[in-house]
């Protein structure tokens, strides 16, 4: 029985085998710093029931497995304070580690759309099964986020650099027979038959030698770990310093409003020089009349009182 707002927890889903589902379909099972805390503490009763050998990843319903992180969360709360993005940083890497570490085999049930941090789960996971209705692909660049949460790190060791790079660079979404040609999932399957081939693939498991399985995941996460403890941390960071910037408050603000994103116009003012960071310069200005400061060096006026600078 489940007591979270936002995820879904089984703990018998199947023999050993718990379940553990978004549970945010009306947003095409988008996360929010709730769901992360929630996927945390699931993942850490499902380490400590020796009876849960398995652990089963997947979304409510059938059109989403997971879209990634909420675009409303992150424009209303962390566009208008980045510094808390490093904050929520600390939370979503607990995910990857619960899921890495948690010392049990755990399968991605791919149920429908995949972007963003739901591609990075996938990536993490162990194994991952999906549905013919599967997409995938990598939204960040489109409202001004990239893609360093896990799909950086390890996208590349699934299907090669070249196409990581395209799927990313390009905002390149692929269908589930891509994904599965491309080692992105294991197996294929239609819908109405998804349930069936996760519980064929446990039963095989199950069959099998929980040290090995357990101390062979222990190996895969040799490498995993290489890539992920040396760069999330500066990912976190790079959130932190730049989701405030002209890019993410366009972009982001843009999904909000369901219009394009006018990069190739904030393209243009880079190349007239603008700082994306700091449009109207650094914050260097004191206004005389009312004594604020880090007023930016083009401002005109204050921006508290509205005398001229």
């Amino acid at each position: 029985m489940s007591t979270y707002k936002e995820i879904v927890f089984e703990p018998s889903w199947h023999d050993h085998t718990a379940l553990l589902a978004i549970n945010r379909p009306h947003e095409f099972n988008s996360y929010t710093l709730t769901t992360l805390r929630e996927m945390v503490d699931a993942i850490e009763r499902a380490m400590w029931d020796d009876n849960i050998q398995f652990i089963v990843l997947t979304g409510v319903g059938d059109k989403a497995f997971c879209t990634g992180g909420n675009v409303h969360e992150y424009a209303e709360e962390y566009n208008r304070k980045s510094a808390d993005f490093w904050k929520w940083g600390e939370i979503y890497g607990r995910v990857f580690d619960m899921i890495l570490h948690c010392g049990k085999p755990v399968i991605a049930r791919v149920n429908g759309a995949v972007a963003g941090g739901g591609f990075e789960f996938v990536c993490a996971c162990d194994l991952a099964i999906a549905s013919e209705n599967a997409r995938f692909i990598s939204p960040g660049p489109r409202v001004g986020m990239t893609s360093v949460g896990g799909l950086s790190q390890w996208l590349p060791w699934h299907i090669g650099i070249k196409r990581a790079a395209e799927i990313v660079m390009l905002s390149t979404e692929i269908d589930a027979q891509t994904a599965l040609e491309w080692g992105v999932v294991n197996h294929v399957v239609p819908l109405e038959q998804l349930d069936d081939k996760v519980r064929e693939v446990l039963d095989r498991m199950l069959t099998l030698s929980p040290s090995s399985l357990w101390y062979f995941k222990v190996h895969l996460n040799w490498w995993r770990d290489l890539v992920w403890r040396l760069t999330w941390e500066h990912a976190k960071a790079w959130f932190a310093l730049n989701i405030g910037g002209v890019e993410p408050s366009e972009g982001l603000w843009a999904f909000k409003e369901k219009r394009q994103p006018r990069m190739r116009m904030i393209r243009d003012r880079i190349g007239e020089g603008m700082d994306p960071r700091y449009p109207f310069g650094p914050l260097l200005k004191r206004c005389e009349a009312c004594g604020t400061e880090f007023l930016p060096e083009n401002a005109r006026f204050c921006l508290q009182c509205g005398a001229a600078l």
